[in-house]
């Protein structure tokens, strides 16, 4: 799916992993290597996940990661207050931090 907005899409600029977990709870080991760094958590915009990001992500310089933030700020681009870069974890079900 593109994200699109004016004549932008910003599709291509997502380069970056989102590693969907559901089974089980991951360990923060996992987590960070998943991530590559420290992590930070963040809900779903529809609460029914977490995810979990590098805290340092823009402070690296990684790429955009268009469908997390979509996952997290909502459809509507003019809507973020906020861009996640990096790849994510996405915890859900028996996989949810607790």
């Amino acid at each position: 799916k593109k994200l699109t907005i004016g004549s932008r899409i910003f599709g291509k600029m997502n380069t970056s992993k989102i590693t969907e977990l559901n089974e089980k709870e991951p360990t923060l080991e996992e987590l960070q290597e998943i991530v590559g760094g420290y992590i930070q958590i963040v809900t779903s915009k529809d609460g029914t996940a977490d995810i979990i990001m590098d805290e340092e992500g823009k402070l690296k310089n990684k790429n955009i990661n268009v469908y997390a933030t979509q996952l997290w700020q909502g459809d509507d681009i003019r809507d973020w207050k906020d861009i996640i870069h990096g790849n994510v974890a996405v915890c859900r079900e028996k996989a949810r931090l607790t």
